[in-house]
């Protein structure tokens, strides 16, 4: 039986799930259900392998995803209205987990286009990409801490010649059997490739029982890399480890694959966006690295300037207003058909602007350097 989670508590069906999921006015509260993946033996395997974004045990507060807050255009109601959710802002939290792995894509996207602005007129930056590698496999010898695992991967990236690197660790995939029932699952539902792999595991839209009936040990991480790489070839041999080999005797190195080219700042969020929702995480600390060109040590940055902007309607330009709701996502309204409970005549949003520079040189002067300012917004 699965037990699926909605913030009045588990209900055992997808028709229960549905309906509170979708009330009357077919508004939903929040898009998925999840099922827990800290149950034993499992819990037992997270623990020991890294723990991955939203494998509580169940949301952190009740009212997790739960929305409060309408916001919607000021001249036309019905020109694009959205909603705020409740969020704890936990990681672990199987519905809030995607909000905060947002944010770091934000920034993780943020770091990378201001390194392009650095390193634009330099062969050494050529083109991001995502990629994927792996060292020898590991099953008796298990990462002991991320410090562990990112130290391999330093190594690893090092072998293969990447000049920069933003790095997650995977200690998890999904099991080939399971990639091909998920695929026919995406053909049946006309989902395309935007739909991944475990944001599927973590819905259990094949109904297995929960996340871990979908995923099994195999450590790798995901990078967005610039480089010119070794041959994956010599980059095999040079990383064997002696004495693991496969069935056939042949002894066993790592591998990496170029998924593809990240040439836009909107390609860059949605893959750093996509592998930060299963990345492993300990308490207090990160879950990305930066190494080569791109980390700490080699590339300094400084917030120059600051801007409250006003948010717009994007369909007529007017400003925005934001209102309390119900659950439903409904208003309060009077006799005359208008909110009681106006909150905001105008929302607004902190802009910062971004200059990077590589260390050790003189940082660049705005008012006459040609770099381009690095726009972040912050409270989106």
């Amino acid at each position: 039986m699965v037990e699926i989670w909605t913030p009045n508590g588990y209900v055992d069906t997808m028709e229960e799930w549905k309906k509170s999921q979708y009330p009357t006015n077919n508004k939903p509260l929040y898009p998925a259900y999840v099922t827990s993946i800290i149950s034993e033996p499992y819990g037992t395997l997270l623990r020991k392998y890294g723990l991955i974004f939203g494998s509580n045990f169940k949301p952190t507060d009740d009212n997790c995803g739960m929305i409060y807050r309408k916001i919607q255009c000021s001249k036309d109601h019905f020109h694009g209205p959205s909603w705020r959710h409740m969020r704890c802002n936990d990681p672990g939290c199987p519905v809030c987990y995607v909000k905060y792995a947002s944010q770091m894509a934000d920034r993780i996207t943020e770091r990378i286009q201001g390194f392009k602005t650095v390193y634009r007129d330099t062969h050494k930056t050529s083109r991001t990409y995502h990629l994927i590698f792996w060292g020898p496999p590991r099953a008796e010898r298990p990462y002991a801490s991320l410090r562990e695992a990112f130290a391999e991967a330093k190594r690893l990236l090092g072998i293969m010649g990447a000049t920069s690197a933003t790095v997650w660790y995977h200690p998890y995939r999904i099991k080939n059997e399971i990639k091909e029932q998920l695929r026919r699952y995406r053909r049946a539902h006309n989902m395309d490739g935007r739909a991944g792999f475990w944001k599927l595991a973590h819905d259990d839209v094949l109904n297995l029982g929960g996340i871990e009936q979908y995923m099994m040990y195999g450590p790798h991480w995901h990078a967005i890399a610039t480089g010119f790489l070794l041959n994956v070839v010599t980059f095999n041999k040079l990383t064997q480890f002696s004495g693991i080999c496969d069935v056939t005797g042949i002894n066993m190195g790592g591998g990496y694959k170029k998924r593809r080219y990240l040439d836009r700042e909107e390609e860059v969020h949605e893959v750093a966006h996509y592998i930060s929702t299963h990345a492993a995480r300990a308490a207090g600390k990160s879950s990305v690295r930066y190494f080569g060109d791109i980390s700490y040590r080699k590339l300094a940055r400084e917030c120059v300037q600051e801007k409250i902007k006003d948010v717009l309607c994007q369909t007529c330009g007017s400003r925005l207003e934001e209102h309390e709701c119900n659950e439903a996502g409904e208003l309060y309204l009077n006799n005359e058909g208008r909110s009681l409970r106006k909150l905001k005549d105008n929302i607004t949003e902190k802009v910062k602007y971004y200059l990077y520079w590589k260390h050790g040189q003189p940082k660049p002067d705005m008012a006459t350097s040609t770099q381009a300012m690095i726009t972040r917004y912050c409270n989106r």
